[in-house]
């Protein structure tokens, strides 16, 4: 990857996450965020960082995410990031998984809102008898 295009991407990914527009959900609700279309959304997921906004259209969240390593000067990044683009449906819900943790995202009737919840995913193991 060349050096313009990995600040055009830390350029774009911090441009990303200064935009408002994530709330935390009341107290009677699971913890998570609640967004409006086209409002910025910056979370962790697992270890990865993920920058993005949905737009409502047709009465569905379509959602931009971009999936990357978080930025540090001394460290090269282990992979590129990635662009996921994903509809969903009003009423319905859609996850994204990293690693060690997930996304879950809920379109509310109207496409009006979206809510975002992180999930955290842990390992299982059988004790063997």
């Amino acid at each position: 990857m060349t050096r313009s295009a990995k600040l055009t991407g830390i350029v774009l990914l911090s441009g990303l996450a200064l935009l408002p527009g994530a709330s935390i959900s009341s107290a009677d609700e699971a913890p998570g965020y609640r967004v409006e279309p086209l409002k910025g959304i910056t979370l962790a997921v697992g270890q990865k960082r993920a920058v993005g906004y949905y737009q409502n259209a047709g009465g569905s969240c379509h959602l931009t995410l971009m999936l990357a390593d978080p930025y540090s000067d001394s460290d090269k990044a282990a992979s590129e990031p990635v662009r996921v683009n994903l509809t969903v449906r009003e009423g319905t819900s859609a996850q994204v998984d990293a690693l060690k943790g997930s996304l879950a995202f809920a379109c509310s009737t109207g496409a009006s809102t979206m809510t975002i919840q992180p999930v955290q995913q842990f390992a299982y193991s059988a004790v063997a008898k």
